[in-house]
């Protein structure tokens, strides 16, 4: 039989610890810190397949205690579970934690319950030894498109990647029609195009192809369009604009070795899972070119 799966909430307030002691506890081995500094002793000398984390707590946020889960235990599902909805969080929480969902308070305990439990089976599925990604493998992976209605990323990355293709496209149709023959590793792009906001093709293009990582480059500052594009979209990285040069580079590499990881192992597809996206609007005109590149590619496996 089975194991119980071991699920960490991280929270400081003894009373919310405790609900969801007694809601998960007959189903998993629960284990709670109210601190970031007693997660990570419990991260220390458990193995943990889910952490759920509040991002408003002192001395250490939760965005904190993700990203140390992460480099911890890398297979551990990350949830972040919050009512502060602040920009910085949630976007520290793509970046440093690489969340898999972002819950906000006040929770519905079924919709949490699934939340976990979904966490839980992907989790148990990649539970394998890393293996490490060769070089080689890395530049094998694929090419960068750069979606922007300004040539200057394409422009930094072009002369920052000598050894790997990096495309450019202006629209979203021009970005689609070079997928469809060439399908990228890495996607960089804006969320404003000339067809409007994106974010709604970003979250169909997840769904049907998830080993496509995507790094956005934005100015905008909406938290709750943020909030869906971690758990519709699965975004890799949000950069803000204007971008430091440093940092973007700093984040295509590491998208890289991400890409090159889930070639290596499909396994670890699953990980990135998006939530279903049922507000997307049907006379959304991003969201119906997309659709309409995917019913192109109905039919043909998804590229890994």
């Amino acid at each position: 039989m089975q194991q119980k799966a071991t699920v960490l909430f991280v929270d400081d307030e003894a009373r919310i610890l405790r609900t969801l002691a007694l809601a998960f506890g007959a189903r998993y081995r629960v284990l709670t810190a109210n601190s970031g500094r007693e997660a990570i002793d419990l991260l220390r000398d458990n193995t943990v397949q889910v952490v759920v984390s509040d991002q408003r707590m002192p001395q250490m946020t939760g965005v904190e205690v993700l990203r140390q889960a992460r480099d911890m235990q890398p297979s551990a599902m990350r949830i972040l579970l919050t009512g502060y909805a602040e920009l910085t969080s949630i976007v520290g929480s793509i970046n440093d934690g690489e969340i898999f969902r972002y819950v906000q308070k006040p929770w519905q305990l079924d919709t949490l319950r699934d939340t976990i439990a979904e966490a839980v089976e992907i989790a148990r599925q990649s539970e394998q030894p890393e293996e490490p990604v060769l070089e080689q493998q890395e530049k094998e992976a694929g090419g960068i498109l750069v979606l922007d209605r300004t040539a200057d990323l394409f422009e930094l990355i072009q002369a920052s990647e000598p050894g790997r293709p990096v495309y450019t496209a202006g629209t979203l149709d021009e970005a689609l029609a070079h997928m469809a023959t060439h399908p990228p590793a890495l996607l960089v792009t804006d969320l404003q195009l000339p067809e409007g906001d994106i974010s709604d093709a970003l979250r169909l293009l997840k769904a049907r192809q998830p080993e496509l990582v995507t790094i956005v480059v934005t100015a905008f500052r909406d938290t709750s369009h943020l909030i869906r594009l971690i758990n519709q979209a699965q975004v890799y990285r949000v950069l803000p604009r204007p971008v430091s040069r440093n940092m973007l580079l700093r984040s295509i590499d590491s998208a890289l070795k991400h890409h090159a990881l889930l070639r290596a192992r499909p396994s670890l597809l699953q990980r990135h899972k998006v939530e279903a996206a049922d507000d997307i609007r049907v006379d959304s005109r991003a969201a119906g070119r997309v659709r309409s590149y995917l019913d192109r590619l109905r039919g043909r496996p998804a590229p890994v």
